[in-house]
């Protein structure tokens, strides 16, 4: 059920996506899908844990047999890349987590994690990885957002531009380059 959501929403919208729209897909009754989801609110969750679960893969993808600044910009395209191939699924990422249900904030933890991964293999001490993987996300996820808000994607260069300023930001705050 969360798989034909997740579709829905990458053809027609997030915003599409309707306990109807999912249970005519399935050729089910709606009523048959409360039995899976706590409604179309629940279901929107499932959607966003399952995007953003596939959205830690990719980055985690991205990253391996990289390191340092190369796998900031593995990660970064990976990102931007997921957005834009699942744009319905990275609309589902904007949504806030559920008091009652802690998946969501954990897979956003996972995302975090693996950009803390990066930069402790870079040297960085535990408290600066956590600051700059919290940096890292929030401006690349908040850029995507952008982009995906304005229906219009940003030219590279401007994602580029980011990325260098994010990798100039790392360079400079560096254990190599605090030891200089």
């Amino acid at each position: 059920m969360v798989e034909r959501a997740r579709r829905i929403a990458d053809e027609r919208g997030f915003e599409s996506v309707s306990l109807s729209a999912v249970a005519a897909d399935l050729g089910v009754a709606t009523s048959a899908l409360y039995n899976h989801c706590a409604g179309l609110d629940g279901l929107h969750h499932q959607i966003a844990v399952e995007a953003t679960n596939q959205l830690v893969q990719a980055l985690r993808t991205a990253a391996i047999g990289t390191q340092g600044d190369v796998a900031l910009l593995a990660m970064a395209v990976a990102y931007r890349g997921f957005a834009t191939e699942h744009p319905g699924q990275f609309a589902s990422t904007l949504r806030p987590p559920m008091i009652e249900d802690d998946r969501l904030s954990a897979a956003n933890r996972c995302i975090v994690d693996t950009f803390v991964l990066v930069y402790a293999a870079m040297g960085f001490e535990s408290d600066r990885c956590e600051f700059a993987a919290h940096s890292t996300h929030s401006a690349i996820h908040g850029f995507l957002a952008l982009e995906h808000l304005s229906n219009e994607p940003a030219s590279d260069s401007n994602f580029d531009y980011l990325i260098a300023t994010l990798r100039r930001g790392l360079v400079e705050n560096s254990p190599s380059s605090a030891d200089s």
